[in-house]
């Protein structure tokens, strides 16, 4: 899996829920979305950019560690 968009129903992306998903390079966040859970895409060593919406209220410790080509947080 390389690019994945996260469905409207989610609220919560759950701790390690994409954690060293290495061929992921982009993923879609909905609006829906008010919690990024602890080391949820730690270890996503390919993805390159993400767009975090203004519905995120939390996002957990080490959320993007060794995300090591992410360049871009919007």
């Amino acid at each position: 899996m390389t690019e994945y968009t996260i469905p409207n129903s989610v609220k919560t992306i759950d701790e390690y829920a994409f954690g060293s998903c290495e061929n992921l390079t982009q993923i879609i966040i909905p609006n829906s979305v008010k919690t990024i859970g602890y080391r949820a895409f730690a270890n996503c060593i390919n993805l390159t950019s993400i767009t975090i919406p203004n519905s995120v209220e939390t996002i957990g410790i080490g959320a993007f560690e060794n995300c090591t080509n992410l360049t871009s947080i919007t």
